[in-house]
């Protein structure tokens, strides 16, 4: 039997009356099929286990939660990497969310390496200074580390990013989208967060926001619509491909407002695939 066979698409999930797959069905279909999908990476990959960086976020614990459904929770490591002091708070909540499911977890602290980094860019005539650019340093610097300690544990490296973000771009290339899979790349904000409500994850201490830097805008916030409505809009977009019109009359917003997020998902489409070639320009 096809993988296509065993594990249905995210995408082709039962819907709620607006086109999100936050049904009990769908939940609870998601809750079986993604612990699969990850049984199935480390059995193909001869993996010792799984690696989930964790950030106090909704979308990490859940994605640690169902790795511990996949392999157990021996074989699942959380790695919490705080970069600062505005980092700890949620640094705490990463270690509460680990201890809770059992597993073993490491706090490994990268302000000195981030001061490393911005000492050796100003020596170099570099500004050191851009907070945007250290941003997305600092979240390579996760991938390294997170990368380093899968190769000496032969683990994978499990992606927490839903699909809103990466439609959005909202996740640094090469930072959080340096992964071995996007758990949730067939679902959106909304719906992770409905998932991790349904396996009795405590959402309220975890960090709801929008995945982005500190430097980046709140999407929802930015476009005067609530988090939900990009997640639905972008749904019926992308996915069912209706245009800008129709979504906007389906969900009594401005066209303005899809159109926009049309043009954010066409923007950042290079995060989403590999590097073009000369060979195909693709």
């Amino acid at each position: 039997m096809s993988d296509a066979a065993r594990h249905p698409r995210v995408l082709d999930l039962p819907r709620d009356e607006r086109g999100l797959a936050t049904t009990r069905v769908a939940l609870r279909r998601v809750q079986e099929l993604l612990p699969e999908f990850l049984v199935d990476l480390v059995t193909g990959a001869d993996a010792d286990g799984l690696v989930v960086p964790l950030d106090g976020g909704v979308d990490a614990a859940a994605a640690a939660a169902l790795a511990v459904d996949a392999v157990g929770a021996e074989d699942v490591l959380g790695l919490i990497t705080p970069a600062g002091l505005t980092d700890e708070a949620t640094a705490s909540t990463a270690e509460a969310v680990a201890e809770m499911l059992g597993i073993e977890h490491r706090r490994l602290q990268l302000q000195p390496v981030v001061a490393a980094f911005q000492e050796v860019v100003g020596e170099a005539g570099g500004p050191a200074d851009d907070l945007v650019a250290t941003d997305n340093a600092v979240e390579r610097f996760r991938t390294a580390v997170a990368y380093y300690v899968a190769n000496r544990r032969n683990a994978l490296v499990v992606g927490p990013v839903n699909r809103t973000d990466r439609l959005l771009g909202s996740a640094t290339k090469y930072g959080e989208t340096g992964v071995d899979c996007f758990l949730f790349g067939d679902l959106y904000r909304t719906e992770v967060r409905a998932l991790a409500r349904a396996m009795d994850l405590p959402v309220e201490m975890l960090d709801g926001t929008p995945r982005r830097g500190p430097h980046e805008p709140d999407d929802a916030a930015e476009l005067g619509v609530d988090a939900e409505a990009v997640d639905r809009a972008l749904r019926l977009h992308v996915d069912e491909g209706r245009d800008a019109g129709a979504v906007a009359d389906r969900l009594g917003i401005d066209r303005s407002v899809v159109t926009r997020l049309a043009d954010w998902c066409a923007a950042t489409r290079h995060k989403r695939h590999q590097p073009p070639k000369p060979s195909t320009n693709r």
